[in-house]
């Protein structure tokens, strides 16, 4: 299947997703034709943006579309490790998977596109809610951007399994908790120890002679032009979309096609830099920014560049 199909375009192509038929059924075609492709967290996060941002005007199943929302974030944590149970779509409970690392952890997951505490209502309250974005609900649960940027970091990272389902546990057992956290700290103390004499250790800021480098020698164009294309003020996806092709286009460099590109670049940063360096850009609902302390040093860095041209 071509990169450039995405989950809309299959469910368009599909009309409705259901559990009917088994294993010929249309979510099984969706699951084993379309989301097995996925072999990374990055491109995944990257579907998920692009089906919330086409969700409000979707002209299709509007269900469907849901379902699928829950059937990326199913694959989005079956790629970072766990085992996955596709649950049968069902109105009671609205429980979209079950995540598994071993008998002892087990997560039920209720990812839902919701807007409000009604739409919200029936949710089993011993599930992992997984929102589109922050809400006032008057329980617990998590957004899917956070949740994208979690799993891009055990990617990078490689944290062990176990420990991130300690964190998403709904559950009070401590014990789990307390083990997983211990886990974690010897993971560190082995890495510190395998340092070698003299190496530094992790550093958050950047200096602007490290940025520059970052900028000029290490991104990939479209990236160098997301960053420097929110200097002058924050974007949303199809104004950013425009200031990346203008720099581009003036470079003579490959544009990018639409907003689903986007995710894929903030994917990208963040395996650049997420747990070693601070993040540049900051995504707030629809729109992006560059985080405040670095916009000047960036600014510096794009007219010096402009100069050169």
């Amino acid at each position: 299947m071509s990169a450039s199909v995405s989950a809309v375009d299959v469910v368009l192509i599909l009309g409705k997703l259901t559990d009917e038929g088994g294993d010929n059924s249309s979510r099984n075609r969706f699951i084993q034709g379309y989301l097995s492709k996925y072999v990374s967290p990055g491109p995944i996060i990257a579907d998920i943006e692009h089906l919330l941002e086409t969700y409000p005007d979707f002209r299709g199943d509007r269900e469907s579309l849901e379902r699928a929302y829950g059937d990326l974030v199913n694959r989005l944590a079956e790629v970072s490790g766990f085992s996955v149970d596709y649950v049968r779509h069902s109105g009671r409970e609205k429980i979209t998977g079950i995540w598994k690392v071993n008998e002892s952890f087990q997560i039920r997951v209720a990812a839902i596109i919701c807007e409000n505490y009604e739409e919200a209502k029936g949710v089993a309250r011993n599930a992992l809610l997984i929102l589109p974005d922050t809400i006032e609900l008057g329980r617990p649960f998590v957004t899917v951007r956070r949740l994208g940027e979690l799993f891009s970091m055990v990617e990078l990272i490689e944290l062990p399994v176990s420990s991130v389902a300690s964190i998403l546990m709904t559950d009070d057992d401590y014990d789990k908790r307390i083990s997983s956290f211990m886990e974690l700290m010897i993971l560190a103390f082995r890495k510190e120890l395998s340092r070698k004499p003299g190496q530094p250790g992790l550093q958050k800021e950047w200096s602007p002679e490290q940025l520059e480098e970052f900028l000029l020698r290490k991104l990939k164009p479209a990236t160098t032009a997301m960053i420097f294309s929110l200097v002058d003020s924050p974007l949303e996806g199809e104004q950013l979309v425009e200031e990346i092709n203008r720099y581009l286009e003036m470079r003579d460099e490959e544009i990018i096609k639409s907003p689903m590109a986007l995710g894929a670049i903030m994917g990208a940063l963040s395996k650049h830099y997420s747990g070693i360096r601070e993040e540049l850009v900051v995504r707030e609902g629809k729109s992006y920014r560059l985080a405040n302390k670095y916009r000047d040093i960036i600014s510096e860095i794009r007219n010096r560049q402009q100069k050169g041209l």
